[in-house]
């Protein structure tokens, strides 16, 4: 199926000509979905970012995650929000794994220190509605900088949550209680790991913190909470 799709893209590709998600500006050769200047555009997260100071601060208060990595700010009307949609409901998935490499990248930078990246898992019933996990794919972006191994069979989600979008952070800590467990697998290789988890966007950090409980419950030794993106 690849090889007739990349025999028949430059003809499409004539019929339809590429645009930047975003933007809608026609993309030069060699992009893929977003135009350079979109990529531009997305304020990026650094340690001393406000949003990135409070976000660490809540999460790591409650002791069960021990530190926190992101790459860019979700605005609700900036390029990231384009681009997490047209991940998430429209199948881009090089969106996902380039959003995962440029993870990988700043994971390098501060010096972040692992054994295995995780995903956020998806329900099985969301994961065939869509096709694939987008927390998987910039998972798999970040493993290809990271050098590490993804696994995607050590948790599992058991319930099919409520989207957390409009949701308090009591309401959200309350749809995801539960929520996730360690598959006998996990339970197998996880003792000892320093683990890194993986979302697409962080805002609270409840489903991060969840995932962890379960994996130090399940003998992991450090879990660090690792988004494409924060917001407020």
């Amino acid at each position: 199926m690849g090889a007739i799709l990349r025999v028949f893209q430059p003809f499409v590709d004539f019929v339809y000509p590429p645009t930047c998600v975003s933007c809608d500006q026609l993309l030069e050769e060699g992009a893929r979905h977003v135009c350079p200047a979109c990529w531009k555009s997305i304020p990026r997260i650094s340690r001393d970012h406000r949003l990135y100071v409070d976000t660490r601060g809540k999460i790591l208060a409650q002791g069960i995650v021990d530190d926190l990595v992101s790459v860019f700010v979700f605005e609700k009307t900036g390029a990231f929000q384009e681009l997490a949609h047209a991940l998430k409901y429209e199948g881009f998935e090089s969106i996902g794994l380039k959003l995962g490499r440029e993870l990988g990248e700043v994971m390098k930078q501060w010096g972040v220190q692992a054994e295995v990246l995780i995903p956020v898992p998806l329900h099985k019933v969301k994961h065939r509605e869509r096709g694939f996990n987008q927390s998987a794919l910039i998972a798999r972006g970040a493993a290809g900088v990271m050098k590490l191994p993804v696994k995607t069979d050590w948790l599992a989600r058991t319930r099919n949550t409520r989207t957390q979008t409009q949701l308090s952070l009591e309401e959200r800590e309350r749809n995801v209680e539960g929520a996730f467990v360690v598959s006998e697998k996990g339970l197998d290789e996880t003792e000892g790991k320093t683990v890194i988890i993986i979302d697409d966007v962080i805002t609270t950090g409840s489903t991060i913190v969840s995932c962890a409980e379960r994996l130090l419950e399940a003998g992991a030794a450090k879990i660090i909470a690792a988004s494409a993106a924060l917001a407020e």
